[in-house]
């Protein structure tokens, strides 16, 4: 894409001229060249240890960098010191994440290196090893009963936008990260799952969306259930204890609603 390229070469320009950055990378779909005219840009900028860029710095260097609309701190997903801004000229999405180089050392994948000012990060990556957080499977059946439990019982109160919104953490929390490590991925949520679950899992998938109406969220309900059994067939190893009991009362609890 002619206009990301433009982008990476201003980033990479800004940089140079800053001695506090060491490196930049770029993560998310570029690594796998997966880029189309929908992707955002996602800059790990590399700092010096001891070097923190506040709120007003680190928008500073995205505004230095030209069409720059807005930003934000990404206190909401746990990261103080990512910017998540806007571009014009075309609209784009560009993320600016801004890392001492010691907390580089752990990390959940190896990014693609656009720019290093001293070639540090090459010798990082021959002595480290990237490690993307896998699902514990224990605190997951731990908890998924009782928040089964807790659906429904707004199910039964007929707070439709409560249990949609409940049905849809579910997806999100479990059952798309169970089906990307089913499929040998790396567990995004709901990422991508139309672009690599077979014909039959999509199809189980999609009933997990449900309508505005009791029958229609009950429905969706057992099929985020059903799925959920499957999927713990396939991945879960025998130290997983399974609870069968609280398993039972809460499915039941849910087949009695009234819809």
């Amino acid at each position: 894409m002619k206009h990301f390229e433009n982008i990476i070469q201003r980033v990479v320009d800004k940089a140079k001229s800053d001695k506090n950055i060491l490196a930049i990378c770029l993560a998310g779909s570029y690594i796998n060249k997966e880029t189309d005219k929908y992707s955002d840009l996602d800059f790990i900028l590399i700092t010096d240890n001891n070097i923190n860029f506040t709120k007003a710095e680190m928008e500073s260097f995205a505004k230095a960098i030209g069409d720059y609309l807005i930003g934000f701190t990404g206190e909401h997903v746990g990261e103080k010191k990512l910017l998540i801004s806007l571009f014009d000229n075309p609209v784009t999405h560009i993320d600016f994440k801004f890392i001492e180089l010691n907390n580089f050392y752990s990390r959940i994948e190896n990014p693609i290196i656009i720019y290093d000012k001293t070639n540090l990060l090459d010798n990082i990556f021959k002595e480290t090893i990237p490690i993307w957080p896998k699902p514990d499977f224990q605190w997951i059946e731990d908890r998924f009963w009782v928040w089964v439990h807790y659906g429904a019982t707004k199910l039964g109160r007929k707070e439709f936008f409560e249990t949609i919104d409940f049905i849809s953490f579910l997806r999100v929390t479990v059952i798309g990260p169970m089906f990307h490590l089913k499929y040998n991925k790396d567990p995004r949520g709901v990422r991508k799952l139309e672009f690599f679950l077979d014909q039959d899992d999509l199809n189980h998938l999609i009933k997990t969306v449900p309508d505005y109406s009791s029958e229609s969220i009950k429905k969706s309900f057992f099929e985020i259930i059903g799925l959920y059994q499957n999927l713990r067939d396939i991945l879960f190893t025998p130290d997983i204890k399974i609870n069968s009991k609280v398993e039972e009362i809460t499915v039941d609890y849910l087949r009695n609603i009234e819809v």
